[in-house]
């Protein structure tokens, strides 16, 4: 109804039915946008999955309209299709704000607390071809070409497929508990300095391993294969595993999340010693934690086995399990239960989480690695 061009409706029966789009904000006139945007009409098409928190990917209606939605990114909307983004802010206020995200949907404002600023693999050129190129000064793409053989302009294969490795090797290195330590006071206070490798061997480790941490922040596909991959399958199983606390079957009616999560709400994770069978596997080292516990929507439905590494995990500001679950309580979700999409996907993140965690070790031994003959600013030929 609200875009709907032949509509009878008044503005101010709109604004009876949907209120949020009546409020008035900087360079937002309800009435004058209502207008202008109905004139075009409900396109299908237009109905996109965007990333509105770390893991959390929802729909919007994307509209280009200059007052309604991307009145501040024109270049974002020349971008946004058949591309990938790495998301990330410059001097985060919180340690979690460091590493960065995926995505290859559109990216809300706030996917990290502070604000969040998306870097594409691509761009789209400003000449009259307005063609694809590769998102890397060309000083730079010059260099690591002859370097690493490649071939061509940025606008060629070779030049977007390595700034996809770039992606990667950034995730890889960036997620690395131990350049998050050495790099704390650097980056509260700049944009991440990422090392490049110069060892072409190095350089597919890293994007190796910096392809699944993409795959798994990545909140529009799905990532078992990525979870078993790290954890196997039978540790992947164990966790986040649906259960009542009388063991009766779990029904639909017992997705309800009454337990507050929202705002200062301090949800309900109740620890546990490990069970044998629950014992991360020896190469995580204490990385979960040295407990584990139960994580519950109501009184008696819970995802057990969650370790407290996992359910006190942040990223991007916010701590990831705490807010995804404070959206959907009952009171704030039209009384609803989650769907059965959000119970896998609530129990996917549980592993997605303790994957990533998982990864650590990993990531550690390969930045010390890239750390010991990586390229310079100066030989890029970029500024500090």
């Amino acid at each position: 109804m609200y875009v709907a061009p032949d509509s009878s409706s008044t503005f101010a029966e709109i604004a009876q039915i949907h209120p949020g789009f009546a409020i008035p904000r900087a360079n937002y006139k309800p009435e004058k946008v209502w207008d202008e945007v109905r004139q075009s009409g409900f396109e299908k098409i237009r109905i996109r999955p965007y990333l509105t928190f770390p893991l959390d990917s929802r729909w919007i209606y994307y509209s280009e309209h200059p007052h309604l939605l991307d009145r501040h990114s024109p270049e974002f909307a020349k971008s946004k299709d058949e591309n990938e983004f790495l998301i990330t802010v410059p001097e985060p206020r919180k340690v979690s704000e460091a590493s960065p995200l995926y995505s290859s949907t559109l990216v809300g404002l706030h996917v990290h607390e502070r604000g969040s600023v998306v870097f594409p693999r691509e761009i789209v050129s400003d000449d009259l071809l307005a063609h694809r190129e590769a998102n890397i000064a060309e000083p730079a793409w010059r260099v690591l070409r002859d370097h690493f053989d490649l071939a061509g302009e940025r606008s060629d294969d070779d030049a977007r497929a390595f700034v996809g490795k770039l992606f990667r090797v950034a995730f890889a290195i960036l997620h690395a508990p131990t350049y998050q330590a050495e790099h704390k006071s650097a980056l509260s206070s700049d944009w991440a300095h990422l090392p490049i490798p110069k060892d072409a061997k190095l350089l597919e480790k890293l994007c190796d391993a910096g392809e699944q941490v993409s795959r798994l922040l990545d909140a529009n596909r799905d990532a078992r294969d990525a979870i078993e991959a790290v954890l196997t399958p039978e540790r992947a199983k164990r966790l986040g595993q649906l259960r009542r606390k009388d063991g009766k079957p779990v029904t639909a009616d017992d997705l309800k999340v009454t337990v507050t999560y929202w705002g200062g709400g301090k949800g309900k994770w109740i620890p546990r010693p490990f069970s044998d069978e629950e014992l991360p596997d020896a190469t995580a080292g204490d990385i979960w934690g040295e407990r584990t516990g139960d994580l519950f929507l109501n009184d008696e439905a819970h995802f057990a086995h969650v370790p407290e590494t996992v359910w006190l995990y942040q990223l991007g500001g916010y701590p990831v399990l705490k807010k995804w679950l404070g959206y959907r309580q009952a009171d704030r979700h039209e009384a609803k239960p989650l769907s059965d999409e959000e119970r896998r996907w609530l129990r996917q993140m549980i592993q997605r989480i303790a994957a990533l965690q998982a990864l650590s070790p990993s990531l550690d031994a390969l930045y010390q690695d890239v750390v010991a003959d990586s390229f310079t600013a100066a030989e890029l030929n970029v500024r500090k």
